[in-house]
């Protein structure tokens, strides 16, 4: 548990790149969904994907699930997903 800790400490004081709002708003628009179209967002966190800070996304709309990975860096999408919930 420390060692998560520590961690999540050490992805919000990592300088530079997008913040999580934008990373948000960028799954959105490659859904082609605006905020208000969408459901609720369940997931918006900071994690570490080999050696990079990425953004792990996943809202609902309907009864599709969305799933993405965002570079924190830049706001590329890295991995997109949705299936039926």
């Amino acid at each position: 548990m420390k060692d998560e800790k520590l961690n999540d400490v050490v992805l919000e004081n990592v300088s530079g790149g997008i913040s999580k709002e934008k990373a948000l708003a960028e799954a959105l628009k490659h859904a082609g969904l605006s905020r208000d179209q969408i459901d609720f967002v369940k997931r918006v966190e900071a994690d570490w994907e080999h050696g990079r800070k990425v953004y792990e996304i996943k809202f609902y709309q309907g009864n599709m699930e969305y799933e993405y990975e965002v570079d924190a860096e830049n706001g590329r999408i890295l991995k997109a997903d949705r299936d039926w919930d």
